[in-house]
């Protein structure tokens, strides 16, 4: 389901393009989920809790923070979020491009022109890299699955090592395993490994791109190798 946010101050104003996003979504014959916001702190909040979304509908021009801060924000965390300013004035428009901004909209926003920059950002979310949304720290952070070489359980802990370091989970590996998916594969009952940074199979290990071997137990190396042949 695509996610979908609106951080506008005007109550008619976010309800006119809540309307005008149901009806593009109802044609592309999408399933979405549209939330609104009357603040940029409002929306901070939420998003401090939950950093998730696919797109942003923001109004430059709000009371408190102001659009264009509150995009410098989410972009310190969040490259993938495509963000649509909307404004009232021409002047605005040339604020914010070092926030990469898919488009700015005039207001009144004319549906035509709405369903264009949507069709625009719902192919950018195709294209993006795939991430999860993953327990770290006590808080959910969301980390390209290109990113993950392995994840290791020993004892009670579960350590997923990436391309930069490592960060500890407080979550089962079968959990684990479910929320990665495709590009995966448990190769032993306490390692799961990428496929995409897979170098070579042997009969004991996993050999990855940076010669890291991962244990490899006997009964996984049949489903291993086909798995890892089918990535290639």
């Amino acid at each position: 389901m695509l996610s979908l946010m609106i951080c506008e101050d005007e109550p008619a104003q976010t309800a006119f393009l809540a309307e005008l996003v149901q009806r593009w979504a109802d044609r592309r014959r999408l399933p979405v989920q549209i939330l609104s916001y009357p603040s940029a702190e409002s929306f901070l909040f939420s998003y401090s809790e939950d950093p998730a979304g696919d797109i942003l509908l923001l109004d430059i021009q709000l009371d408190g923070m102001d659009g264009v801060s509150l995009a410098k924000k989410i972009r310190e965390g969040n490259q993938r979020i495509q963000i649509i300013f909307i404004t009232g004035l021409p002047d605005f428009m040339g604020e914010g491009y070092e926030v990469d901004a898919l488009h700015y909209l005039l207001k009144p926003v004319r549906e035509e022109k709405l369903f264009q920059v949507l069709d625009r950002a719902a192919d950018r979310l195709q294209q993006a890299p795939r991430t999860v949304l993953l327990p770290i720290n006590g808080r959910p952070v969301r980390i390209f699955t290109s990113d993950i070489l392995y994840a290791e359980a020993f004892s009670h802990t579960l350590t997923l090592h990436l391309k930069n370091g490592e960060e500890a989970l407080r979550m089962r590996l079968s959990d684990l395993e479910e929320v990665l998916g495709q590009g995966f594969y448990r190769c032993h009952r306490s390692y799961i490994v990428s496929l995409e940074h897979t170098r070579q199979v042997l009969r004991t290990a996993v050999v990855l791109d940076d010669s890291q071997q991962i244990p490899l137990s006997r009964g996984a190396y049949d489903g291993m190798v086909q798995a890892f042949l089918h990535s290639s």
